[in-house]
Protein backbone atom coordinates (compact mmCIF):
# COMPACT_ATOMS: atom_id res chain seq x y z
CA UNK A 1 0.00 0.00 0.00
CA UNK A 2 1.59 3.32 -1.05
CA UNK A 3 2.19 5.59 1.92
CA UNK A 4 0.56 9.00 1.87
CA UNK A 5 2.86 11.76 0.74
CA UNK A 6 2.10 15.36 1.73
CA UNK A 7 3.72 18.34 0.05
CA UNK A 8 3.04 21.91 1.09
CA UNK A 9 3.39 25.34 -0.45
CA UNK A 10 1.81 28.75 -0.02
CA UNK A 11 -0.12 30.98 -2.39
CA UNK A 12 -0.20 34.24 -0.45
CA UNK A 13 -2.00 33.59 2.83
CA UNK A 14 -3.40 30.26 1.60
CA UNK A 15 -1.58 26.99 2.28
CA UNK A 16 -1.87 24.24 -0.31
CA UNK A 17 -1.43 20.64 0.79
CA UNK A 18 -1.06 18.06 -1.98
CA UNK A 19 -1.81 14.49 -0.90
CA UNK A 20 -0.91 11.37 -2.84
CA UNK A 21 -1.17 7.64 -2.18
CA UNK A 22 -3.47 5.95 0.32
CA UNK A 23 -5.11 8.16 2.94
CA UNK A 24 -6.00 5.69 5.68
CA UNK A 25 -5.79 5.08 9.42
CA UNK A 26 -2.20 4.67 10.56
CA UNK A 27 -0.75 5.95 7.32
CA UNK A 28 -1.64 9.39 5.96
CA UNK A 29 -4.27 10.24 8.54
CA UNK A 30 -1.90 10.98 11.49
CA UNK A 31 0.51 12.84 9.19
CA UNK A 32 -2.24 15.13 7.97
CA UNK A 33 -3.43 15.80 11.53
CA UNK A 34 0.14 16.75 12.50
CA UNK A 35 0.43 18.99 9.44
CA UNK A 36 -2.80 20.80 10.40
CA UNK A 37 -1.56 21.19 13.99
CA UNK A 38 1.56 22.91 12.65
CA UNK A 39 -0.45 25.13 10.28
CA UNK A 40 -2.83 26.24 13.02
CA UNK A 41 0.09 26.94 15.36
CA UNK A 42 1.44 29.32 12.68
CA UNK A 43 -1.97 30.95 12.18
CA UNK A 44 -2.45 29.44 8.70
CA UNK A 45 -6.26 29.18 8.63
CA UNK A 46 -6.92 29.06 4.87
CA UNK A 47 -6.11 25.65 3.47
CA UNK A 48 -6.51 24.03 0.08
CA UNK A 49 -6.30 20.25 0.03
CA UNK A 50 -5.45 18.75 -3.36
CA UNK A 51 -6.70 15.15 -3.50
CA UNK A 52 -6.03 14.46 -7.17
CA UNK A 53 -3.41 11.78 -6.48
CA UNK A 54 -5.13 10.04 -3.56
CA UNK A 55 -5.68 6.48 -4.73
CA UNK A 56 -7.64 5.24 -1.71
CA UNK A 57 -9.36 6.82 1.29
CA UNK A 58 -10.99 5.05 4.24
CA UNK A 59 -13.42 6.21 6.92
CA UNK A 60 -10.57 7.51 9.10
CA UNK A 61 -9.31 9.62 6.22
CA UNK A 62 -12.81 11.01 5.68
CA UNK A 63 -13.12 11.64 9.42
CA UNK A 64 -9.86 13.58 9.39
CA UNK A 65 -11.08 15.77 6.51
CA UNK A 66 -14.29 16.59 8.37
CA UNK A 67 -12.51 17.17 11.69
CA UNK A 68 -9.95 19.55 10.16
CA UNK A 69 -12.67 21.34 8.18
CA UNK A 70 -14.60 21.95 11.40
CA UNK A 71 -11.48 22.99 13.30
CA UNK A 72 -10.55 25.55 10.64
CA UNK A 73 -14.11 26.90 10.47
CA UNK A 74 -14.27 27.30 14.27
CA UNK A 75 -11.08 29.36 14.07
CA UNK A 76 -12.41 31.59 11.29
CA UNK A 77 -10.69 29.75 8.44
CA UNK A 78 -11.76 27.30 5.78
CA UNK A 79 -10.76 24.15 3.93
CA UNK A 80 -11.37 23.75 0.20
CA UNK A 81 -10.75 20.68 -1.93
CA UNK A 82 -9.12 20.44 -5.33
CA UNK A 83 -9.71 17.66 -7.85
CA UNK A 84 -10.62 14.81 -5.56
CA UNK A 85 -9.78 11.58 -7.32
CA UNK A 86 -12.76 9.63 -8.62
CA UNK A 87 -12.39 7.28 -5.64
CA UNK A 88 -12.36 10.16 -3.09
CA UNK A 89 -15.30 11.90 -4.70
CA UNK A 90 -17.26 8.65 -4.71
CA UNK A 91 -16.60 8.06 -0.98
CA UNK A 92 -17.53 11.68 -0.15
CA UNK A 93 -20.76 11.27 -2.13
CA UNK A 94 -21.62 7.95 -0.45
CA UNK A 95 -21.14 9.50 2.98
CA UNK A 96 -23.25 12.54 1.97
CA UNK A 97 -20.29 14.83 2.74
CA UNK A 98 -19.65 16.08 -0.79
CA UNK A 99 -21.93 19.16 -0.34
CA UNK A 100 -19.94 20.14 2.77
CA UNK A 101 -16.84 21.00 0.74
CA UNK A 102 -16.21 23.53 -2.00
CA UNK A 103 -14.53 21.74 -4.92
CA UNK A 104 -12.17 23.40 -7.41
CA UNK A 105 -10.27 22.38 -10.54
CA UNK A 106 -6.89 23.88 -9.55
CA UNK A 107 -4.92 25.02 -6.54
CA UNK A 108 -4.85 28.60 -7.88
CA UNK A 109 -8.62 28.68 -8.42
CA UNK A 110 -9.23 27.43 -4.88
CA UNK A 111 -6.77 29.95 -3.41
CA UNK A 112 -8.42 32.82 -5.30
CA UNK A 113 -11.83 31.76 -3.95
CA UNK A 114 -10.77 32.84 -0.47
CA UNK A 115 -10.49 36.44 -1.68
CA UNK A 116 -13.89 36.28 -3.36
CA UNK A 117 -15.51 34.95 -0.20
CA UNK A 118 -14.06 37.88 1.78
CA UNK A 119 -15.30 40.42 -0.75
CA UNK A 120 -18.72 38.84 -1.26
Amino acid sequence: MPATQITEYDIGDVTVLNLSGHFVLGDGEPGLRNRFDALLARGRMRVVLNLHDVTYIDSCGIGTLVEEFKRLRRGGGDLKLVCPSQRCEHVLALTHLLPLFELYESDDEAARSFSRSLNG
